[in-house]
């Protein structure tokens, strides 16, 4: 069985050694950062208040009065570090100056009484639980003063919670709950029993420190307060440290404590060098983090313009096309001569626009995550032959062949038509452009049941005689506003969006798309696989 003194040793211990780590491994951490200077000198003078309360009450001899003002003293100073450490975690809590006065003046007031002079502690005496305090004449005043300190801390504490941020209240939520617990133990146990007349437990208040301890390491490692991964690292060092100083101070002989002393003095070293390598690898990581936050934002920014744009564009667009065609319908009476061709090159103008500003709606609603597959059953052998007479037209003004070759027949499948009718006409419209002569070949045919495809698959493949790519090109062929080098020669009009928008749509469907090419000046060749579902 333990024992009650062996228990409460073991406590002081445990409250000692973590409040003294942490504010020493906090204040490493940033040495120039205020909040983390303020916590330094809270936590050690915590740490005073507790062991000089433990050895007033172990001693149980004429030093027993001197370290319990001094443990009084501490309380005193105590207040000042917490005054400022509830303003400064928040960024917007602001206090007057002559209130920052006040309350650094009051507790130097107080330490002096208490440490110095007889009015607050005048004299202990020895009982059978412990040493019991004789309080002075101005005791009562310095109670009703702590009160008064403590409830101020309190008030800026939930002031400073109520308007802080989101990511600041998940920061102190868990450090609020200790502090919480820490003064409520400390009212009841050092104050409140006192002034009735109890002392004996006194040192359940000091015991406080323990949970607040326990919080804020938690929400150290929930929230990363302090970055743990530094904490923990300076934790395994400084431990090691120890134990090789204990080993080299209980060496044996001159040789022994020789090279014990070398090999701490190099593991201290090495020690701090890996200590630094983590702090600058979690600032490295914390830099990319909002790096790419802010990405994040401008691509969700970017998309939202890129919306709005279309929407706004579009509107106009198709109202020039619709009294375009009417007059070129002779709605408003028949257009003939000189007037017509220039007119047939507006509407062509304006198409290619409504293309353009659907491309940048379609990026938009992909990037968002809003766009949505309406599945039906369709017939692939349609949709190409469909195509191949639409873009048969350009294909022979360019003075290219176009033609289809059939591998196998192709079953239907449940697909987004219009989104799949794009995927093919983008690919072969993008042959067609980069192709001076020669043609254009579509072949069709079914792959093998695969992991991948169970049902099996239809592959697409569109085979060009044109400008041919690098595998540089081919690499960035599928990624938004990408253009080869072919494209920025021969057409300056597109934006690089229809093999990007084919790709995402493809995927859509459970499909993909890629391209390959022997090199410059031999063709391409582009491939489209669908699962048969």
């Amino acid at each position: 069985m333990f024992t009650d003194n062996f228990i409460n040793q073991s406590l002081i211990f445990l409250i000692v050694f973590g409040m003294g780590f942490l504010s020493v491994s906090v204040l490493w951490n940033d040495r120039k950062s205020k909040i983390n200077q303020i916590f330094a000198g809270w936590a050690l003078l915590s740490l005073f208040w507790i062991i000089f309360g433990y050895l007033s009450n172990s001693l149980q001899n004429a030093s027993s009065l001197n370290f319990m003002r001094l443990r009084f003293g501490a309380v005193s100073l105590f207040y000042i570090f917490a005054y400022f450490f509830s303003i400064f975690i928040y960024q917007k809590n602001k206090t007057p100056i002559f209130l920052d006065i006040l309350v650094i003046f009051s507790s130097f007031i107080f330490f002096i009484l208490s440490v110095f002079t007889p009015f607050i502690i005048k004299d202990v005496s020895m009982e059978q639980w412990g040493v019991n305090t004789i309080f002075g004449d101005l005791a009562l005043i310095f109670f009703i003063g702590i009160i008064i300190l403590t409830f101020l801390v309190v008030i800026l504490l939930v002031k400073g919670y109520r308007f802080s941020s989101l990511e600041e209240k998940a920061r102190v939520n868990y450090f609020l709950i200790g502090a919480f617990i820490f003064i409520l133990m400390n009212l009841i146990f050092n104050i409140v029993f006192p002034l009735m007349g109890t002392y004996k437990y006194y040192q359940f208040g000091d015991y406080a420190a323990l949970p607040l301890f326990m919080l804020i390491a938690y929400a150290i490692v929930k929230r990363e307060f302090f970055g743990i991964r530094v904490i923990l690292t300076q934790a395994l060092v400084f431990v090691i440290a120890i134990l090789l100083l204990l080993q080299a101070v209980s060496a044996q002989d001159l040789l022994e404590f020789s090279w014990k002393v070398v090999l701490f003095l190099v593991f201290s070293y090495f020690g701090y060098l890996l200590i630094q390598s983590v702090v600058r690898e979690i600032k490295q990581k914390a830099e990319l983090q909002r790096l790419y936050e802010e990405v994040d934002r401008l691509s969700r920014a970017k998309s939202e313009f890129l919306s709005i744009a279309s929407h706004q564009l579009r509107t106009p667009l198709t109202a020039i096309k619709g009294y375009i065609s009417m007059l070129l319908e002779g709605t408003y009476g028949q257009v003939k001569g000189k007037p017509r061709p220039p007119l047939e090159k507006v509407y062509q103008s304006n198409e290619r626009l409504i293309d353009l500003i659907n491309d940048l709606l379609n990026i938009s609603r992909i990037e968002s995550g809003t766009l949505k597959i309406e599945a039906r059953k369709v017939s692939l052998e349609s949709m190409i032959s469909s195509l191949i007479d639409e873009m048969k037209i350009k294909a022979d003004q360019r003075k290219l062949y176009i033609k289809w070759e059939k591998l196998a027949s192709l079953p239907e499948i449940s697909a987004d038509a219009g989104k799949l009718r794009q995927v093919i006409l983008n690919i072969i419209d993008n042959c067609i452009k980069y192709t001076d002569q020669g043609g254009i070949t579509i072949k069709s045919g079914l792959n093998s049941v695969s992991s991948k495809y169970p049902n099996g698959s239809i592959l697409i493949q569109v085979l060009d005689t044109g400008a041919g790519m690098t595998q540089e090109e081919i690499k960035k062929m599928f990624e938004s506003f990408t253009r080869g080098e072919a494209g920025e020669k021969k057409d300056t009009s597109g934006l690089g969006l229809g093999l990007y928008i084919a790709k995402k749509f493809s995927e859509l469907h459970g499909g993909r798309v890629w391209a390959e090419s022997e090199g410059k000046g031999k063709g391409s060749k582009f491939f489209i696989e669908l699962p048969i579902k």
